[in-house]
């Protein structure tokens, strides 16, 4: 993971800091919060997208992630997402 986040443009420092998460979280990290760390940290949506969708995550799962960082970051993290599909 180390490597790709350097692709993206973090500074050593950065990279350390997120790697020391998942280390002190036995390998595990909250998606949501690893989306808003490294939004934080300057990295864009289409590359933490492209990074997700790479490692398994599928594009529904994807809208709904980005969802709850929005939310999240404006205060409403609990409340509940309703996923509407229009056909």
């Amino acid at each position: 993971m180390g490597r790709k986040l350097r692709m993206f443009g973090l500074e050593e420092l950065r990279v350390a800091e997120i790697t020391g998460v998942f280390d002190k979280n036995n390998h595990h990290i909250d998606v949501v919060s690893f989306v808003i760390m490294i939004e934080r940290y300057g990295v864009q949506r289409p590359d933490i997208s492209s990074f997700l969708h790479d490692i398994g995550v599928d594009e529904s799962t994807l809208i709904n992630i980005f969802s709850k960082a929005d939310f999240t970051r404006i205060g409403m993290g609990n409340r509940e997402i309703t996923q509407v599909v229009l056909a």
